[in-house]
C-alpha cells in the first residue's frame, strides 16, 4: 500500500482514535504499613474526552475533539 501510494496509484490517509477520562484518582498515596491501599471513588468523573485524526503523510493531519464517545453519526 505504502509503494502504491508512494507512485500515486492511491491516496493512503490513517486514522485513529483515543479516548481520555477528565477525573483522575491521585497518583500516589501513603499508608501505614500492614495496611490496604483504599482509594474512594467521588460520584461526578466527568465526562469522556475522545480524539480522532486523519492523517497522510506530507499532505495533511486533520483531528477533531468530541466530548462524549465517537460513534458512526
Amino acid at each position: 500500500m505504502q509503494l502504491a501510494a508512494a507512485t500515486g496509484e492511491i491516496d493512503l490517509k490513517y486514522l485513529d482514535e483515543s479516548g481520555f477520562c477528565m477525573w483522575s484518582e491521585p497518583s500516589y498515596t501513603y499508608y501505614f504499613k500492614g495496611e490496604q491501599k483504599r482509594l474512594e471513588q467521588t460520584k461526578r468523573r466527568g465526562r469522556r474526552l475522545s480524539i480522532i485524526g486523519f492523517l497522510q503523510p506530507l499532505i495533511s493531519f486533520v483531528y477533531g475533539l468530541v466530548i462524549g464517545g465517537v460513534d458512526r453519526k
